[in-house]
C-alpha cells in the first residue's frame, strides 16, 4: 500500500494535553485522560487487543470507561476482549447499538469480518495476539446513552458524547474538552489520510451531511477518525471541506448516471475498494456501495 504509514511504534501517540491516539494505524481508538478518570473511544478489532492491552499497561493506564462509536464489525469486535481485561470499565454505546448488534444476520456478519480483518493484519505485519471471534460481542454490559451527554473525567477534562447521524444505527462522535478533540470516528467517511475521504452515509445522506456541519459548528483542533491516523490543526478544515464536497459529489453521481442500479454499484465498488479499504471483505464493501445507492436516491 502507498499510504503514509504511521509506523507500529510510533503508538501510543499523544496529539493533546489530554488525549492519546493508541492502536495502529488502520485502527485508532483514542484514550482521553483526566485526573480522576480515563476514557477509551473505539474498541477496533479483535486482532489488535493485545496490541492495545500492551500500550495501555506501558502507559499504566486502566480505562475506566470504554466508549463503542457505533456497531460496525471495525469498531465492536475487539471489545470482547478489552471488556474481559478491563473488567471495572463502564461500557458506553448510543441508543440502538445493543439491538443491531444482537440481530442474527448482523452478528453473523461481525464474526465473519474480524476474521477477513484478522488475517489482512497479519499480511500487513500485524499479527494477531489472539483468534479472531467466534460469537458476537457480548451486550450485556453496554449501558446505552441518550446524547448528548457530558462525561467528567475530573480536573476540568470532559467528554462530550453527540450524536453522530447518517453512518449507523446508534453511532456517537466524541468532544475532548478543553483540547477540542473530536473523536470523529466515520462520522467524515473512511479516511484516505491526505488523499481523499469516502462517503459512509448508510442510513441517510442528509443526517450525514447534517453531522458534517455540526462538526464544523464544534470547530475542532484536531480531528480524530477511527483510522489511517489524526487530522491534525491546519489540515482540519480541508479535511472537513473535502468529506462534504466527496460526500455531495457521490450523491450527484449516483442521482445523473444512465447506469443501472447493479452497475452502479460495480462502479462504487471499483472507485472505493483500494489501499486501506481492502481490510475489509469485498462482500462487506459491495454492500456498503448498495446502501450508498440507496440513501443516495433517498436524499432531497
Amino acid at each position: 500500500m502507498q499510504t503514509p504509514y504511521i509506523p507500529e511504534n510510533r503508538f501510543p501517540m499523544q496529539i493533546s494535553p489530554t488525549v492519546q491516539v493508541i492502536g495502529n494505524y488502520y485502527f485508532n481508538l483514542m484514550l482521553v485522560t483526566g485526573t480522576e478518570k480515563s476514557l477509551l473511544f473505539e474498541a477496533g478489532v479483535s486482532g489488535m487487543v493485545d496490541q492495545v492491552i500492551r500500550q495501555l499497561d506501558m502507559l499504566e493506564v486502566s480505562p475506566d470507561i470504554i466508549v463503542v462509536s457505533h456497531p460496525h464489525a471495525d469498531h465492536v469486535t475487539g471489545l470482547p476482549g478489552l471488556a474481559d481485561r478491563f473488567k471495572h470499565a463502564r461500557i458506553i454505546s448510543g441508543t440502538g447499538a445493543k439491538k443491531f448488534m444482537a440481530h442474527p444476520k448482523a452478528a453473523a456478519a461481525l464474526i465473519a469480518e474480524d476474521r477477513f480483518i484478522s488475517r489482512r493484519l497479519g499480511e500487513e505485519g500485524l499479527t494477531p495476539g489472539r483468534p479472531s471471534l467466534d460469537a458476537p460481542p457480548d451486550v450485556s454490559r453496554i449501558e446505552e446513552v441518550d446524547c448528548p451527554a457530558r462525561l467528567d473525567l475530573g480536573g476540568g477534562i470532559f467528554f462530550d458524547l453527540l450524536p453522530s447521524k447518517g453512518h449507523s444505527p446508534g453511532a456517537l462522535m466524541g468532544f475532548a474538552v478543553p483540547d477540542r478533540v473530536l473523536c470523529g470516528s466515520d462520522a467524515l467517511g473512511f479516511h484516505y489520510p491526505g488523499r481523499d475521504f469516502w462517503p459512509l452515509f448508510f442510513t441517510s445522506a442528509a443526517d450525514y451531511l447534517d453531522t458534517i456541519k455540526q462538526i464544523k459548528a464544534l470547530s475542532p483542533a484536531i480531528i480524530c477518525p477511527a483510522h489511517q491516523g489524526p487530522i491534525m490543526a491546519g489540515n482540519v478544515a480541508p479535511a472537513l471541506k473535502t468529506a462534504e464536497s466527496r460526500a455531495l459529489e457521490i450523491i450527484k453521481m449516483i442521482k445523473d448516471t444512465p447506469l443501472d442500479d447493479a452497475d452502479l454499484v460495480k462502479k462504487l465498488f471499483n472507485m472505493s475498494y483500494k489501499d486501506e479499504f481492502c481490510l475489509y471483505t469485498k462482500e462487506n464493501i459491495t454492500n456498503c456501495a448498495e446502501l450508498l445507492v440507496k440513501r443516495a436516491r433517498e436524499y432531497h
